[in-house]
């Protein structure tokens, strides 16, 4: 199939292509070739999707659209259910035991935690990777488990510091103007948090809570910044407790007190979004969702805000990056109809007309998307697509395993910052950390 006659294909030849019952075959820019042929769809049968709610709602709205025009076209009644981020591994937990779920979004990480109770999907993987140019190097640093890909990574929601260009100028950063020109260490990045919090009454904020975004991906490149990581390479010994990580902490508890909101150890993926858009604080670290929110309900404030890059430390500049999947339960009733959802689901036509709908918040999966020109159309998202250049998963720098992933699920790293900043003792609270995950990692 030529790539730009598909593209072209119409909404009437698709729903004729779909009533055939031939789920695959509108594949948009992606020629059929490259997935092959496709088995027959059960009439009348159904498919659940399970995933975390997006902050961007149109992409939310766009998907749902996108599963119930291809439920139409194939026979199949569809349901997707969204999730709040942190009742997502819950309810996927109980799915693997109880059953009633066909396809799940899963976490960075996840992948592997419940690698025995999903399908192989490495040749569709492959086929997407193949036609967008290959992965991005932080998807294959994540997404495969012993070789084999557990479900199709999709790419990660960005997140980055969405800060306020009057309030940064005001505090001596001359470049805030353009966040592409800001580079910050950490210890410059807080001096501006005092200053902004002493003189404006404007703190940045963070969140330490039991939350599955904005909390792991401010900590963990904290800490690997500042020299240590949960364990070695080689899986013997853990890495956690080292002097340039108390000293980091020891300031950071300093710059708490002193640049933060302190309420943040209680606050979740929302809290920071509802403070900044509120005008409460100054700069945090998250998604452009806050800037996408301000550009539509408060445009003069949206006018005021830019994104950086994440701070570099002694040790350099990271990003917690993996790739979230969509994956496909063992225990599901309806496998055939889930891959062929999924197979026509990540073309350009679905997959890329989702991808560009968030104007930049999905992080690329594949290295097609990076020279996409969603990304120059603001100049403020430009930051974001350099994120992924800096990123490395849970329990680096060895693979993000099964303990990797208990880890990042027992919040163990995120509740180390939040006992620090509470005690005020870093050596201590770092000292906790270690030994719980001794635990975890049985070494």
């Amino acid at each position: 199939m030529d790539k730009k006659k598909a593209r072209k294909l119409s909404r009437r030849e698709f729903l004729k292509v779909g009533a055939a019952g031939v789920g695959v075959a509108a594949l948009g820019s992606m020629p059929q070739r490259v997935f092959g042929g496709a088995p027959a769809i059960k009439k009348g049968s159904n498919l659940t999707i399970l995933q975390g709610t997006y902050f961007i709602a149109p992409a939310q709205d766009l998907y749902k659209k996108q599963a119930a025009d291809w439920g139409k076209a194939n026979g199949v009644e569809m349901r997707a259910d969204f999730l709040n981020w942190p009742d997502l591994q819950p309810k996927i937990a109980a799915a693997i035991q109880a059953g009633g779920v066909d396809i799940v979004e899963l976490w960075p990480s996840w992948n592997h935690l419940y690698k025995n109770n999903l399908v192989d999907l490495t040749p569709e993987a492959q086929a997407f990777a193949k036609w967008g140019g290959g992965f991005e190097k932080y998807v294959l640093n994540s997404a495969p488990v012993g070789g084999r890909y557990l479900g199709i990574p999709h790419g990660m929601s960005n997140a980055s510091m969405n800060y306020r260009i009057s309030l940064f100028k005001e505090a001596g950063v001359a470049t805030a103007d353009d966040g592409s020109k800001v580079d910050l260490t950490w210890d410059e990045y807080h001096e501006v948090a005092k200053k902004l919090k002493a003189s404006k009454g404007k703190p940045f904020g963070q969140a330490l809570g039991h939350s599955t975004g904005d909390p792991p991906g401010f900590c963990y490149p904290y800490m690997w910044a500042h020299g240590a990581m949960e364990i070695s390479k080689d899986g013997k010994s853990i890495q956690f407790n080292k002097p340039q990580f108390v000293e980091g902490m020891r300031k950071f508890i300093e710059y708490w007190k002193d640049g933060y909101d302190t309420t943040g150890t209680s606050w979740d993926d929302s809290n920071n979004n509802r403070a900044f858009l509120s005008e409460q604080i100054s700069c945090t670290y998250n998604g452009s969702s806050i800037y996408y929110a301000a550009k539509k309900d408060k445009p003069e404030l949206a006018q005021d805000i830019h994104h950086m890059l994440i701070p570099k430390g002694p040790a350099g500049r990271f990003y917690w990056l993996g790739s979230r999947t969509f994956a496909i339960l063992k225990n599901s009733k309806n496998v055939t109809a889930a891959k062929e959802f999924l197979k026509w689901w990540f073309t350009d036509e679905q997959y890329g007309t989702w991808w560009r709908a968030q104007e930049g918040y999905m992080l690329q999966a594949v290295t097609k998307y990076y020279d996409d020109p969603t990304w120059t159309k603001d100049p403020k998202m430009l930051p974001f697509r350099e994120q992924p250049k800096y990123g490395v998963d849970v329990g680096w720098p060895g693979p993000p395993d099964a303990k990797a992933s208990l880890a990042w699920s027992k919040y163990i790293v995120v509740d180390t910052f939040a006992k620090a900043v509470q005690s005020g003792d870093a050596k201590a609270a770092i000292e906790w950390g270690a030994e719980e995950l001794k635990r975890v990692y049985k070494v």
